[in-house]
């Protein structure tokens, strides 16, 4: 089932740089068709009179280089806690205000019709189709993090312990401060 241990019993210089090459290809081409595919198509519906699927598709190739993942990978560490812990730094505030939404500011009471319309009159189209407190609620929960994920890349040479502490606790930190001023500022909102 592995095919590198396959090649090894198959012999013959020609044959194994064939199929190595074939092997190659093959996780290359499936890789890019399925991580290119979601992006392209979120920057189409994100504006469709700027973005194309192949200009989505260009963009996400060149923030794919951008964001030179080989570094990341480069060491266990380096990803654990720079990929996942700074990452887990933007998905804790979304956790953390999706959810104090639902459950505390709407009450698990949605409405399906409004989810999917632009009406401006609809429940969910806010301030001109944003929700300017759960932005600022993302700020808020990102904030606190940022000097510790600056530290940890090397942007910055130090930083106080405590900035470290609340890095290494990124999605904690993120999640309920987020949650907890989106709360008070619906609350203060519904006023």
């Amino acid at each position: 089932s592995n095919p590198i241990q396959l090649l090894a019993k198959i012999g013959g210089f020609v044959t194994t740089i064939f199929a190595i090459l074939g092997i190659t290809l093959a996780t290359i081409t499936t890789n890019i068709a399925a991580n290119v595919v979601a992006p392209a198509n979120a920057l189409v519906n994100l504006n469709p009179m700027l973005f194309t699927f192949r200009r989505g598709a260009i963009l996400t190739a060149f923030l794919g280089v951008v964001f030179q993942p080989w570094k990341l990978l480069k060491s266990s560490e380096s990803f654990v806690y720079t990929w996942l812990v700074g990452y887990s730094a933007l998905m804790g505030p979304i956790g953390g205000i999706i959810l104090v939404d639902y459950y505390l500011v709407k009450k698990t009471n949605l409405s399906i019709e409004d989810l999917y319309s632009r009406n401006s009159l609809g429940a969910y189209y806010y301030s001109k189709g944003f929700n300017v407190a759960a932005i600022v609620a993302l700020v808020v929960g990102v904030l606190p993090v940022i000097p510790g994920f600056l530290h940890k890349v090397g942007t910055l040479k130090s930083v106080s312990e405590s900035f470290v502490v609340i890095y290494n606790n990124a999605w904690f930190v993120s999640f309920f401060s987020a949650g907890l001023f989106y709360w008070i500022m619906s609350c203060l909102k519904n006023k």
